[in-house]
């Protein structure tokens, strides 16, 4: 095994192991510098310094050739596959190829994410990436931020403000919501139109991931001097519609989630009396993965997708 002592590790110029190597396969200066691109005086001034720094002569003349000390034989081939891994690692990475690649990925998203992009971007990978694989993780009540640094998430779709994600982070914006209020279709006291009173007044379902008390509808009532009941807190978007449809609350929720459910359950939905602001899905990464071919192409595959949902 090859073995240089870590003392002297830092001093020494890796061109002078590409011209050990050479020396070592070519058992000659004159046919090593040719190899290595150098003169044969620059060749032999490499063989003194690699004698001075492994304290043995390498290469010794034998007849009309060289040939190899016990230690410079013991080099032969941990040197040539210690420079071959370090090729790979300083060398352009292989490009990604969508057709032959069984890379898998993982994303954490929200269920709202979830649900806008899985469906088309799996009928598209099955297309044109039929091995590429996803393992989808929730978002839940923990940032993305350390699980994209750590490697255990590659691509994070979070649906919220996008000033809350942190500028440590790549951000791409997808869509935003858009926003609807639901009510049983029987309801007993919301007719055609919501007025801001009623609206207030009503009983009303939460939809919070991180398990929050106060939503945006919240926010914005304050302003208003008014205040309204939370009734019920879910974390997720696609159980709500089915209490909205056997009680009396409203939902204020994503128009697109809605609008599946419309014709499935008995349920109305109506516009909401104020002006809300309106949570927006991002594609969220990691410097780290910037440049990855793989990770490049899946992000535009993410983004080709939402904006065909538009």
């Amino acid at each position: 095994m090859l073995c240089i002592r870590a003392m002297n590790l830092s001093s020494i110029d890796l061109n002078l192991l590409v011209a050990l190597n050479a020396l070592i396969d070519e058992r000659s200066v004159t046919r090593a510098a040719a190899r290595v691109g150098l003169s044969q005086s620059a060749t032999s001034h490499a063989l003194n310094r690699l004698r001075d720094i492994f304290s043995d002569p390498l290469l010794v003349r034998s007849g009309r050739g060289m040939i190899l000390t016990p230690r410079a034989q013991s080099m032969v081939g941990p040197l040539a596959e210690a420079l071959r891994r370090l090729e790979q690692v300083i060398e352009d990475p292989c490009p990604f190829v969508p057709e032959s690649s069984e890379q898998t990925f993982v994303i954490a998203a929200s269920d709202y994410a979830q649900f806008m992009l899985l469906p088309a971007l799996l009928e598209r990978l099955a297309s044109v990436a039929p091995g590429v694989n996803l393992r989808v993780r929730e978002l839940g009540q923990l940032t993305a931020a350390p699980r994209l640094e750590s490697g255990e998430v590659d691509i994070a779709l979070p649906l919220g403000l996008p000033e809350h994600v942190p500028e440590t982070l790549y951000r791409r914006d997808l869509f935003q919501l858009d926003l609807v209020c639901m009510v049983r279709s029987d309801h007993p006291t919301v007719g055609a139109t919501l007025d801001v009173a009623q609206y207030a007044a009503l009983s009303h379902i939460l939809i919070s991931a991180r398990g929050d008390d106060v939503g945006v509808v919240d926010i914005t009532l304050a302003k208003l001097g008014l205040t309204r009941r939370v009734a019920l807190v879910v974390p997720h978007f696609l159980i709500a519609p089915h209490v909205v449809a056997c009680t009396d609350h409203v939902l204020t929720t994503a128009g697109s989630v809605a609008r599946a459910f419309e014709g499935h359950l008995p349920i109305r939905l109506l516009a909401p009396p104020l002006e809300l602001e309106r949570g927006t899905v991002s594609l969220v990464w990691h410097p780290r993965t910037q440049s990855d071919p793989g990770h490049r192409w899946l992000r535009a595959q993410i983004v080709e997708v939402s904006e065909s949902r538009l």
